[in-house]
This record gives structure tokens, sequence and C-alpha cells, in this order.
């Protein structure tokens, strides 16, 4: 029988499967962050102290459902940080390593 956990994980995967699918479509359709999600997003990750890569490697296994660059951040720091560390999840989760 499935538990909680393995239900999660198994229906994490089915969307994220989805998910990319429909940004590989068009990966240039990201509407603006609105003010909270950019607040937030500049709370959330060390983008100016941890490079994309290092911050994957500690902490990717944690984000199976990682949006944060579904969207266009005002600070184009942040909004290639961001891009970055999508596409580094992106890869890992297609075993091309990252």
């Amino acid at each position: 029988m499935e538990t909680r956990r393995e239900r999660l994980d198994r229906l994490t995967a089915r969307w994220r499967v989805r998910h990319d699918a429909r940004r590989a479509a068009d990966p240039a359709a990201r509407p603006p962050a609105d003010p909270q999600r950019e607040r937030q997003a500049r709370v959330a990750f060390p983008y100016r102290e941890v490079t994309p890569a290092d911050y994957a490697a500690a902490h990717g296994d944690e984000m199976p459902g990682f949006t944060y660059d579904d969207v266009a951040y005002a600070d184009p720091e942040l909004d290639a940080w961001l891009l970055e560390l999508g596409e580094i999840l992106r890869r890992r989760r297609e075993g091309d390593g990252g």
C-alpha cells in the first residue's frame, strides 16, 4: 500500500512533468512577478551570497515544486539567479546533472 509520502511524491512528479512541458513550450512567457512574490523571493533566496549551483547542491532535493522562475522579476540580478536555479533543477530532474 502506498504511504502518504509516496503518494505526494508521485503526484508531485506527475505535476512537475506537466509543468515543465508547459514551460518548455514557451520559456519566454513569464508574466511580471507581483510585488509580494518579488519581496518573498528576495527574502527566501541568498542570490547575492550563493551561486545557483551551490544553492541547488545544498537544497535542490527539498524543492520538487520550484516555481520561482515562472515569473519575471524587476531586479535583473534576482531574475537571472532564479532562472539559472530553475534550469539547474530541471537538468537534475532530467538526469543531466547540474
